[in-house]
């Protein structure tokens, strides 16, 4: 693996919490801190992807909300999506980048 070195400076409880952590996965710092950031990275793609969406296609509805929430928990534990969501494809914006 090509790994970038860097000094990062943490919070020692922080630093602790990561250290029990990492060898409670049974892995090295550093790779439980890159799998913790490219976690958060997709996160924010993903937020950033939603107000993309939601620009164009209007605010998702509360409905939409707990279906997605419905969907994401599902997924995490371990179960097929079962259908769409409450919009359909006809009712998505079109653009050449999705």
């Amino acid at each position: 693996m090509n790994a970038v070195k860097r000094w990062v400076s943490l919070d020692p409880d922080i630093a602790k919490a990561v250290e029990e952590a990492a060898a409670g996965d049974g892995v090295s710092f550093s790779l439980w801190l890159s799998e913790a950031a490219r976690h958060r990275l997709r996160i924010r793609d993903g937020l950033r992807g939603v107000a993309e969406w939601e620009a164009e296609a209007g605010p998702l509805s509360p409905e939409e909300i707990a279906a997605g929430a419905a969907l994401l928990n599902g997924l995490l534990a371990g179960q097929q999506p079962a259908q769409r969501s409450a919009r359909t494809e006809r009712d998505r914006p079109m653009t050449g980048n999705r």
